[in-house]
């Protein structure tokens, strides 16, 4: 058997590995086989080795020819080259130089099964939308992914190696050591533990934080996945508010003739005392007109709050709303010395669909309500625009503005920071906003005002048509 023929068997043993991916090159990389397992390792390729991995390990195929070359004989190194795929692995390559053949053997250290399910945990670790942290039994921080800087404001360097109780009294100030230490024994016994606990990352920021602490047996390390649920805890809110306005409508609907009966009856001996009484009587009895009167408005902005629409829908402008109802609080801001300035994007008055009586009076309770909020001085500014198709009203007034608690109950009925307020003008806001198809939310801050916008979808093509053929007939 003549050397090449020895070259050619030892090359063929080699390949037939059975625990190692492997390729024949070329001295010019030229990839001229590979065995079965490098196809179910890598994608099977053709081509050069070149086309594979990445420059640095160019550089070192390059240095590994050149020194075989000089050699004149079989040599045989290992050397670490990096795959240019997603996940940019590293190998440990065998590189056999044949001198025989002039061909190179690769053999590649491939990652076992094992070791790329552990890649893929790790991934999903680091790459993560929630907060995640590994903990040990001694509730000592032993990792953290990169959301650390978005949940809770705090570097890498702050975390690892300290207590979790770090960040649970960051969370929850009232919380002490002995606390954390009882919640990993929980998740200890139990094998899981799911809490959410409110975060009052700013003044004006709180966010709801969903917590899930796993124990893991093998490694008897804890998991923990911080995932910010404050959305759907802001929509179980509306809900709540949403049940607090059907609570409304039905008190309203069953009380509405109880109440009226005598509040008529009032009114007809009120109207019969004027006739024989007397002129200090007549004071008297104009007090209690008075007192009714506010009675029948506060019950027929229940019964508002009570029953859906009736009224015809029809398209109209919101632009030429908001000019109405400034036009009709301009006297009033001009003698308390408030300023109103109005802002549009719009060339063309922009078109909603609905019930324009019903909007008028969410633009006049909002109006209103922000020339009480101030004093002489103030400014009301009222901003149309659009943003990701949809019809954006701002209302923002420089008034002394909500507390945190007063934010929260703003659109709940009967509540009102206002004396003499009924608390109902701005669940009535709500209720309409709503069923225009509408959203509406509120920022404020005490002592700089407060911001309400609308947002509210653009009047269907459909309908502006429907309105067009309508004003020709009638042309």
């Amino acid at each position: 058997m003549d050397n090449h023929e020895k070259a050619l068997k030892s090359m063929s043993l080699l390949m037939d590995d059975s625990k190692r991916p492997g390729l024949v090159l070329d001295i010019d990389g030229a990839i001229r086989g590979m065995n079965d397992h490098f196809k179910i390792h890598f994608t099977a390729a053709s081509g050069n080795i070149k086309d594979l991995i990445d420059l640095t390990s160019q550089r070192t195929w390059d240095q590994f020819v050149e020194r075989a070359l000089h050699a004149q004989e079989m040599i045989m190194e290992l050397l670490p080259m990096t795959f240019k795929d997603e996940q940019r692995n590293e190998y440990h390559v065998h590189l056999i130089y044949m001198p025989d053949l002039k061909q190179v053997i690769a053999l590649f250290d491939a990652p076992t099964l094992n070791d790329r399910l552990s890649n893929v945990y790790v991934n999903a670790f680091r790459k993560s939308n929630n907060f995640m942290l590994l903990v040990d039994l001694k509730g000592e921080i032993y990792d953290v992914n990169e959301m650390h800087s978005k949940f809770i404001n705090k570097s890498r360097e702050e975390l690892i190696g300290k207590s979790l109780s770090v960040i649970t009294k960051l969370i929850h100030p009232d919380k002490t050591a002995e606390y954390t230490n009882a919640h990993l024994a929980k998740a200890k016994e139990k094998g899981q533990v799911d809490v959410i606990i409110p975060f009052y990352r700013a003044h004006d920021d709180t966010r709801y934080y969903h917590i899930t602490t796993y124990h893991d047996k093998e490694t008897n390390m804890f998991i923990i996945q911080m995932a910010d649920c404050t959305e759907i805890e802001n929509l179980e809110v509306q809900l709540a508010h949403s049940g607090s306005l059907s609570a409304v409508g039905q008190l309203a609907a069953s009380v509405a003739h109880e109440i009226r009966n005598p509040i008529t009856t009032l009114k007809g001996f009120t109207q019969l005392l004027r006739v024989s009484a007397s002129e200090d009587s007549i004071r008297y009895i104009t007090v209690i007109e008075d007192e009714i009167e506010r009675m029948e408005s506060i019950l027929s902005q229940m019964l508002v709050l009570s029953k859906p629409s009736v009224k015809k829908k029809a398209a109209f402008s919101l632009s030429e709303l908001i000019e109405d109802m400034a036009s009709v609080l301009y006297p009033k801001a001009l003698m308390e010395g408030i300023e109103i300035i109005k802002k549009s994007d719009f060339k063309k008055a922009p078109m909603i669909f609905g019930d324009a009586a019903k909007m008028k009076q969410v633009l006049l309770n909002l109006f209103k309500n922000s020339l009480d909020a101030m004093q002489a001085g103030g400014t009301l500014t009222i901003c149309l625009q659009e943003s990701d198709d949809l019809l954006v009203l701002s209302v923002q007034d420089t008034g002394k503005g909500m507390n945190h608690n007063q934010i929260n109950q703003v659109f709940m009925p009967f509540f009102s920071s206002k004396p003499g307020g009924t608390g109902l003008g701005l669940p009535f806001v709500l209720k309409t906003v709503e069923e225009h198809g509408g959203t509406i939310s509120v920022e404020s801050e005490v002592g700089k005002g407060t911001l309400f916008t609308i947002k509210i979808p653009f009047a269907a093509d459909k309908y502006l048509q429907l309105v067009k053929d309508r004003e020709s007939i009638v042309s």
